[in-house]
């Protein structure tokens, strides 16, 4: 393992209805950090953090997808050896809940066998914070 620092790599994917705090969440875990204002993503972006878990080293690979309609066709090519994805929603709006089936459909679609995650940016930003003060 000569040059790497790390002993796992694992490619995760971030998927959710636009404007749900994809980019937010990702900004929290990748950078310890938070940005108050909407920037759109375009097609995607990718951010990667390493974690010790159990005594490895991990390091995770976090692709953060454009929510909106028409970038459907770009982000689905993705999904390929992908390890897992995260599927996210804000629980103030509705819709986006009502689009996870969607989004699961899409995941079917797209990888034979991935573990998926699911959860609404509000709840995960606040367990975030609360392992960060830690």
């Amino acid at each position: 393992m000569a040059g790497k620092d790390y002993t796992h790599l694992f490619k995760l994917l971030i998927i959710g209805d636009s404007n749900v705090g994809k980019s937010s969440l990702l900004l929290r875990f990748a950078d310890s950090s938070f940005s108050g204002s909407y920037i759109t993503t375009i097609g995607v972006d990718f951010k990667i953090r390493t974690v010790d878990i159990d005594g490895e080293r991990v390091k995770l690979q976090i692709w953060d997808t454009a929510g909106q309609e028409r970038f459907r066709t770009i982000t689905s090519t993705y999904y390929r050896n992908t390890h897992g994805v995260i599927i996210v929603y804000d629980v103030t709006n509705p819709e986006s809940f009502v689009n996870v089936k969607r989004w699961l459909n899409e995941i079917s679609q797209n990888c034979d066998n991935v573990c998926k995650i699911l959860g609404d940016t509000q709840h995960i930003t606040m367990l975030a914070r609360r392992t960060l003060l830690r």
